[in-house]
């Protein structure tokens, strides 16, 4: 007979995300991951692996729900300005919805690199660049409907826009106020 884990992986895996989002993955020990999951150090690892295991498939937990955020908020805007603007107040709610522990977990995972292996540095960087490829696309599409004038440089603008979005990300985490940091995003344009 299989044997049930008598508990919510999801669940589970949530608060790993979050613990690993708060702390960073060196600042969050195993001890760290029992309480903030609620479970035993074997539960753990029979679940999910060891601590590297575990903040893998936490990374992938907030690709999919976090990131694709973004990323839905981009190429659903209907211009271009529209799309840049999302982009930067989805940072923002990221940031203060009371549910987060703030900030974004890739870039704060970026800015302690030295703690990951290639592999994980890796499928971070490659986390980023999905959102400046989705940017680009969106940039070439305005430039094909006119928006935007034909001379303009689609992966520059998008590195630009990364480049706003991972600081408003940092300003945020150096407590500027949502309303600042919401007046900044609406002056952003494509120009």
């Amino acid at each position: 007979m299989t044997r049930t884990k008598g508990f919510d992986v999801d669940q589970a895996l949530e608060a790993a995300e979050h613990q690993f989002w708060a702390q960073g993955y060196e600042g969050t020990s195993m001890q760290d991951l029992e309480q903030s999951m609620g479970l035993k150090r074997t539960s753990i690892y029979n679940a999910f692996g060891n601590k590297r295991a575990l903040y893998m498939k936490a990374l992938d937990r907030y690709k999919r729900h976090k990131l694709t955020r973004y990323l839905n908020a981009i190429s659903q805007a209907p211009t271009a300005e529209l799309a840049i603007q999302s982009a930067l107040n989805e940072a923002i709610e990221l940031h203060f919805n009371p549910s987060n522990p703030g900030g974004c977990m890739i870039v704060l995972s970026l800015l302690e690199n030295n703690q990951h292996d290639a592999e994980t540095n890796a499928i971070l960087e490659r986390a980023v660049n999905s959102l400046r490829l989705a940017l680009k696309k969106r940039f070439r599409k305005a430039v094909r409907d006119g928006e935007i004038p034909p001379g303009t440089h689609c992966s520059s603008k998008a590195d630009e826009v990364v480049a706003l979005i991972t600081g408003i990300i940092v300003m945020a985490k150096a407590s500027v106020p949502e309303r600042q940091l919401r007046e900044f995003s609406k002056r952003v344009t494509i120009q």
